[in-house]
C-alpha cells in the first residue's frame, strides 16, 4: 500500500515492513516492521492481490471520457435520486471499519483487510451484479467510514460503473481514505438507521452491510441492543449483513458482531454473520 507522507516522502507498506521513500533524492529514508503485521497462513503471503481495471469511454454509463470524469447527465440525475426517495427501487447502506487494524494483511486476494472491503465491494457488490444486469441506476448506495465517529463518504450514489470506478480508486490509500485510530459502532449503528430511515415509501428494498475486523473500541457499549432496535424498525424489510474482515483472528473477536445479526434475526429481519 502506498501513501504519501511529509515532506513529500512516500510510505510503502507490504507483508508487514513499512519502507519509506525520498522521491527527491531517490534513497530509502528508512524501514521498520508494521505494527499490524501480516499472516504467514494466508493474504498475500499465499495468494497475490487481484487487480481490478477501471470502466472507461462508457458514456452511456455516466463516464464522459477516458479519464473516467463524471458526466453532467450523471450528475443531474444522482441529484435527482438523492432528492426524490421515491424513485428508488433499492437502498444499500455499508458501513466500512477505517480502524487502525484494517492494515493488517492477512485476507486473501487483497493487500490488506481494508483493501479486502474495497475489493470485495467494487466486484461483488457493483460490478457482477451490472453485468448480470441484476441492478440499476435506480439502486442507489451509500457508504459509512467507521472510526471514532461515523463519516458519511457516499450519500445515496446511484449504482452505476461510475461509482464501480471510485470504489476501485478507494484501494489506493492516496485517496485519502485511511485505516487509522479506533472503530466504533454506536455511532456508525446511528448513523446507519438515519440514512435508512431516509425512504418511508416502504416500497424500497433495504439492505444493511456491516464490515469490521473484529472487536469495537466501544466494546462497553451493548450494540446487540442497538442492532435490535435499529432491526425492529424496519423488519423483513431490511436486509443484514455482517461481515468479518480478518483471516487470522480468534473466533471469540467476531462475538459481538454475530450477536448483532442473531439479534437483528430475532427482530424480523433477514440477518447474516459470515467472514
Amino acid at each position: 500500500m502506498k501513501e504519501r507522507t511529509r515532506h513529500g516522502r512516500v510510505k510503502y507498506t507490504f507483508r508487514g515492513v513499512v519502507f519509506i521513500y525520498d522521491p527527491k533524492t531517490n534513497k530509502e529514508v528508512t524501514s521498520f516492521k508494521s505494527h499490524y503485521g501480516y499472516s504467514k497462513k494466508s493474504g498475500t503471503c499465499v495468494a497475490p492481490a487481484q487487480k481490478l481495471e477501471k470502466v472507461t469511454g462508457l458514456k452511456k454509463y455516466g463516464i464522459a471520457n477516458e479519464r473516467a470524469r463524471e458526466s453532467k447527465r450523471r450528475l443531474r440525475l444522482r441529484q435527482k435520486l438523492q432528492e426524490n426517495s421515491i424513485l428508488w427501487t433499492s437502498h444499500s447502506v455499508l458501513v466500512v471499519d477505517m480502524s487502525g487494524s484494517m492494515r493488517r494483511d492477512d485476507v486473501n486476494g487483497a493487500r490488506c483487510r481494508a483493501d479486502g472491503v474495497w475489493l470485495s465491494i467494487a466486484k461483488d457488490y457493483i460490478r457482477t451484479p451490472l453485468e448480470r444486469r441484476e441492478r440499476t441506476y435506480t439502486d442507489v448506495l451509500s457508504i459509512i467510514i467507521m472510526r471514532d465517529s461515523a463519516e458519511v463518504l457516499y450519500f445515496c450514489e446511484p449504482l452505476d460503473w461510475f461509482l464501480y470506478n471510485k470504489i476501485v480508486d478507494l484501494r489506493e490509500w492516496d485517496n485519502g481514505v485511511l485505516p487509522y485510530g479506533h472503530g466504533c459502532y454506536a455511532p456508525a449503528l446511528r448513523k446507519a438507521e438515519e440514512l435508512l430511515s431516509i425512504d418511508t415509501s416502504g416500497s424500497c428494498a433495504l439492505s444493511l452491510l456491516f464490515f469490521s475486523d473484529g472487536r469495537p473500541s466501544d466494546c462497553n457499549l451493548d450494540h446487540k441492543t442497538g442492532m435490535g432496535e435499529l432491526a425492529s424498525k424496519f423488519g423483513r424489510r431490511l436486509t443484514i449483513s455482517c461481515i468479518g474482515m480478518a483471516y487470522d483472528s480468534e473466533e471469540s473477536y467476531f462475538d459481538t458482531l454475530k450477536g448483532m445479526a442473531e439479534e437483528a434475526d430475532s427482530f424480523g429481519a433477514v440477518s447474516t454473520f459470515c467472514k
